[in-house]
């Protein structure tokens, strides 16, 4: 499976709406996630924990290092690269109005909330992007009058990948109960999703797309073999098209 990341994978990676933002952020507030902070160009970092945020001064407060030498030449930057990996996903942003502060009396370094973040799949929870032409089909809230049947863009044992053109009537870390994935010959199974993040681009025709990216909750032994099964299933059969 090819794992390189295009342009157009790292753009529809790419978040830009302020509460899917500050949804990310907060994650790794709330698992005390080891942060690196590189500047200088990328010569210079240190590894910090990010400690709160405040929407209303727009600022996002984090750990000191513990060299004083290099806080000094943090402070003195324009600029700065955030990365982590959170489970199995890594989270990057830039760091700008770079400076140092107090947070309930103690002294934090501070910058400007992010305008876009990048959340990128780990090689081990690779998505196998799907066929658009005809799509497979994830049924929300099968059964009920906001059932919904959206398009899987993307598939791991890990989560789906739902691109619609419409805005999404669904919102970061809420649980979609009641789904159930076609795979058509390959099989249909219930499962409940989290969404984990939602981003807007544009295509190429400048129309409006929406990805939304889900996590499966306590995703059963039979139908992860069930998805792996499934996604070697599309390789062979690209495979073949290839070389025919």
């Amino acid at each position: 499976m090819s794992i390189t990341q295009t342009e157009e994978e790292l753009e529809r990676c790419t978040l830009s709406g302020r509460r899917e933002i500050i949804f990310q952020t907060r994650n790794l507030i709330r698992q005390k996630a080891r942060v690196a902070v590189t500047f200088d160009e990328g010569r210079r970092s240190f590894l910090t924990v990010l400690i709160d945020l405040s929407e209303d001064k727009d600022m996002l407060y984090f750990d000191i290092g513990g060299s004083d030498e290099t806080n000094q030449a943090f402070l003195k930057s324009e600029r700065c690269q955030f990365s982590a990996v959170v489970e199995g996903i890594r989270i990057q942003f830039a760091g700008r109005d770079l400076r140092q502060t107090k947070l309930d009396g103690e002294p934090v370094l501070a910058t400007a909330l992010p305008k876009t973040m990048l959340r990128l799949q780990r090689r081990d929870a690779f998505r196998l992007q799907l066929p658009t032409t005809k799509p497979y089909i994830c049924r929300i809230r099968r059964g009920s009058p906001a059932e919904q049947a959206l398009p899987i863009y993307d598939i791991s044992v890990g989560g789906i990948g739902i691109q619609i053109s419409e805005e999404p009537q669904v919102e970061a870390a809420q649980h979609l109960e009641n789904c159930w994935l076609d795979l058509r010959e390959s099989g249909l199974f219930s499962a409940t999703l989290e969404v984990r993040y939602i981003t807007h681009t544009e295509s190429r025709l400048n129309k409006p797309i929406w990805h939304i990216g889900c996590q499966f909750i306590n995703l059963s032994p039979a139908n992860e073999t069930l998805i792996q099964r499934f996604m070697a299933k599309i390789e062979v059969e690209r495979r073949a098209l290839s070389a025919g």
